[in-house]
Order: C-alpha cells, then structure tokens, then sequence
C-alpha cells in the first residue's frame, strides 16, 4: 500500500507567523524542525497501518524545507522547485490514499498565515462559483488520479474547512487561530502523539469508511481573482482562460487536469510581480 503526503508549513506544529517560514528568518531552522516532526508522525501512522511506501511531497515555496536526514528512513521525498504538478507533484505514480499536512486556509478568512496559494498576487478562487482553499485546489488534483484525501492536519478552521469538503476525511488541529499571525499552539509532542494516531486510524478505516476522490462532474470552471490588474493580464496568456474583468481570469475546461495546468501557468506568469511583497519580506 502506497501512500501519499502532500505537506504545506503554515499549519504546522509551533507556525503561527509567515516569516518563520520563510527562509533567512531567525526561526526557520526551527521551522523545519516541526515540519520534520509533523511528517515523522503521519509517516509512522501510516507504516502502522500497513502502508508498504510512503511518498512525501516538500510542497512549501520551493520544495527545499525538508531535510532528509531528518525524517523516518523509510519516507521516499519530493524536493526542488518547477515541479509539474506543484503541491501535488508525485501523486501521478499512483497511490492509495493521501494526506494532507501542515495546511491553511484561503486568503480573507479568519486562519493562522490564511492566504490563496501565491502570496502576493492572488485574493481568491473559486470553483464552479464556489471560494476554495488550498486544500480543495490540491485535493481535486489529487482526485483526478483516483486517490482520495483522507487526512489534514492545520489550524482549526482549515480542519473545519476539509470537513466539509471531504466528509468523513480525519483531522488533527495542530493549533487555535487566533488571527493571521497569531494562534493559540499546541506542543509539537502532542500533536505528533495525534497525527501518528489519526492518520493510522484513517488508512485503516477510509475504506470501510467510504471516503472518495474529490472529482468536479462535467464542466470546470476555477476563477481567480488577482491583487493587480497587470497579474490579470499576464496569467490572461495561458491556454483555456478567459478575461472576466479587470483583476479576474477564468481556467476553464471539461476536465480538471487541463484546468489545474492552465492555472499553474496563468499563475506563473501572474506571479512575476508582486504588487504587495513587501509584505512578505
């Protein structure tokens, strides 16, 4: 049994502020730590379980957080930048389930670090009409390859957030939000005692449980909405968009996967300036 993680920083164990995250800040290093101890736990869980591999994706900014002399022998590991698939990249070689570690929520709501996959370019998309974060995004290109997400672990309002996109997906609250940059967070043992259990429990169980791939039927339509008005523009040059107005583009297609390749292009481009990196720094 193959299993597949998928892990993002903002909603990791001990993160409540972006610069932590960020490589050069003082508290980077203690970053990746926690990201390692998140990791170790859901990969023990699994190979608890009966998992035979388990793949780990470095999805975070450009794949470089991980160290691999830190994690459980047993984990296969994803690293670098320009990956085709982006925070799905690796689940393309199949897999039976997947897991979704240290995510947030989308930009505008209340959440620890809460922003819509690029900072300093994108306010929001939405699916078929409907707001999504990160995890939906990710998790429908997941879907597409017939594996369901059975497992995050975040803030609690990215756990509520899964709930009801995926029911009956496990989670574990690795802290309390507070606001974007601040958060009530629980000691990084505790929530490993956690992961290890839940994500053991949920690759026992999602079978029986009944836990599907997230799939969009039909037509599918991902509108973004970007900061600047040249964002637009340029992620305009992508294949299958649209132009709806001033600061929002269209992704569309009758399948995901040619709607996820555009908006990993349109993005790219869009991405080039960054009207608010300021911010970030």
């Amino acid at each position: 049994m193959r299993i597949y993680v998928s892990m993002d920083a903002e909603g990791i164990s001990g993160i409540y502020q972006l610069g932590q995250v960020m490589p050069g800040h003082p508290e980077y290093e203690f970053a990746r730590r926690m990201m390692a101890s998140d990791i170790n736990a859901a990969a023990r869980g699994a190979f608890n379980a009966g998992a035979d591999e388990v793949i780990v994706n470095d999805a975070h900014n450009a794949g470089n957080n991980l160290l691999i002399d830190q994690l459980d022998p047993r984990i296969v590991l994803i690293s670098g930048n320009l990956r085709p698939l982006s925070m799905a990249e690796g689940i393309e070689q199949g897999a039976d389930a997947a897991l979704l570690v240290g995510y947030h929520r989308r930009k505008g709501a209340k959440g620890c670090i809460s922003h819509s996959y690029a900072y300093g370019s994108m306010v929001e998309m939405k699916l078929n009409g409907r707001l999504i974060g990160e995890h939906d995004l990710i998790g429908h290109c997941i879907g597409c390859f017939g594996t369901p997400v059975i497992f995050l672990s975040g803030d609690d309002l990215t756990a509520a957030d899964a709930r009801e996109s995926v029911p009956g997906i496990y989670t574990v609250e690795t802290k309390r939000c507070i606001n974007n940059g601040a958060a009530m967070c629980y000691h990084p043992q505790r929530n490993a005692k956690l992961i290890e259990a839940r994500v053991e429990e949920a690759v026992r169980n999602y079978k029986k449980d009944g836990i599907r791939p997230m799939r969009v039927e039909g037509r599918v339509e991902l509108d973004v909405r970007y900061s600047a008005e040249l964002q637009a523009a340029r992620a305009a040059w992508a294949q299958n968009t649209e132009r709806l107005d001033e600061n929002t583009v269209r992704y569309a297609a009758d399948d995901y996967m040619s709607v996820y390749k555009a908006f990993q292009v349109g993005t790219a481009l869009a991405s080039a300036f960054r009207d608010d990196a300021d911010l970030y720094r």
